[in-house]
């Protein structure tokens, strides 16, 4: 077995931009915290695309030696991982609760990797030295950042990738007409479209309106192909977020040249894909032209947005 020390570090987006997640086939974990008032602890929890949902472990002491296993679809060439470490529910249980501070990957055949996680709550991309061939990869608490209430650890999320293309277009930025300001539950930048993770959003900040009129740009970097959005429309924390809060029922893509194409978008948490007249552009700002009132808060909010070629 060999071993190789790296450094962590926050990579923006640079690994969706080029891939997908992989499949994640079965999880297990050496313990879990009971569930608590209704709110659930277990270890699926790092894959069901949800960083308000989390693992703890549930071992004496501070969870040192504690771990995560992923089982992927077969052997697969893994180039790295993402990593919401600690409690993502709010910026205030993130806190409270411990982080993982040393983290060691452990691969099929024994080999071992080991990380330095910083104790921020942004999400942390790590890649392993050279392209890796698993089946599993086992994440073992090492070190911990100590929570302020609470000793026991915990993962929000877990993300495995392999260098292959994604089915959707790359994109290398996002950009928003305005973005509402963060808070206790984290940000509503334009950057969450694209982080495959439901619960965190874009939300437009414009606090006359409800969100008619405003718009979101991907940018490509160079001329793409596209023909079909894929969206996850509105806020997909859960149903009865998505109902308090508005979303859209119909946009208008406009595309590098100038040239545009109207959309009907389904008031739906669902995700949903819409087709289109082909183009080739390096740009596509979605405005959004009508939206569905919610119960409770006059804010447009939008979960994923993806092309796909």
């Amino acid at each position: 077995m060999t071993s190789a020390i790296l450094l962590a570090s926050f990579l923006s987006t640079s690994l969706p931009a080029v891939a997908a997640p992989l499949k994640i086939t079965d999880v297990s974990a050496s313990s879990e915290l009971h569930d608590d008032s209704g709110v659930s602890y277990v270890v699926k929890n790092v894959k069901d695309h949800k960083q308000s949902t989390a693992w703890f472990e549930s071992e004496v002491g501070s969870g040192l030696g504690s771990w995560v296993k992923l089982d992927l679809d077969g052997t697969q060439n893994v180039v790295g991982f993402r990593i919401w470490n600690g409690y993502w529910l709010t910026s205030d249980m993130w806190q409270r609760n411990n982080r993982v501070k040393e983290l060691e990957v452990e691969l099929a055949d024994g080999t071992k990797h080991s990380f330095t996680l910083t104790d921020d709550m942004k999400v942390e991309e790590l890649r392993f030295p050279s392209p890796v061939q698993t089946s599993s990869l086992k994440f073992r608490i090492k070190g911990i950042y100590k929570g302020s209430t609470f000793a026991d650890t915990s993962i929000s999320e877990l993300q495995v990738f392999d260098s292959a293309p994604s089915s959707d277009v790359a994109v290398t930025s996002f950009s928003a007409s305005s973005t509402y300001p963060a808070d206790g539950d984290g940000d509503y930048e334009a950057d969450n479209l694209g982080d495959d993770v439901l619960d965190s959003m874009w939300c437009e900040g414009n606090a006359d309106g409800d969100g008619t009129g405003e718009w979101v740009q991907l940018d490509f970097g160079s001329s793409q192909r596209v023909s079909s959005l894929v969206i996850n429309n509105g806020n997909d924390f859960g149903f009865k977020a998505f109902i308090n809060a508005n979303s859209a029922t119909a946009g208008t893509l406009t595309f590098s040249d100038g040239s545009t194409q109207k959309v009907t978008i389904k008031p739906s948490m669902m995700g949903q894909t819409i087709a289109f007249l082909p183009r080739t552009t390096r740009t596509v700002r979605l405005t959004f032209d009508q939206v569905r009132k919610g119960k409770e808060f006059n804010d447009l909010c939008i979960s994923e947005l993806h092309f796909q070629p």
